[in-house]
């Protein structure tokens, strides 16, 4: 569903987007994923993704004006035309 919105969103505001998915299952290596081996992963995964929100949110306060494209919609253009 997560990334459906981020699809979704990308698309309506004309934003380049990419869509990251985290899968822990191991179906080639032949292993039963263990819930200890889930949760590992995912505090892993968790503090990694939000230390790039949090950098990526300081790159744009810095760098925010060089970053407008016409290309983009705002708020109050219509979604799809």
């Amino acid at each position: 569903m997560e990334s459906a919105t981020i699809a979704a969103q990308g698309y309506r505001f004309r934003v380049p987007y990419g869509t990251l998915l985290c899968v822990s299952d191991k179906p080639l290596h032949g292993e039963i994923k263990l819930p200890g081996q889930a949760n590992r992963f995912y505090e892993g995964a968790i503090s990694e993704h939000l230390q790039i929100g949090i950098r990526a949110i300081d790159l744009l306060r810095a760098e925010g004006d060089r970053l407008h494209s016409r290309k983009l919609r705002t708020f109050n253009e219509p979604p799809f035309r």
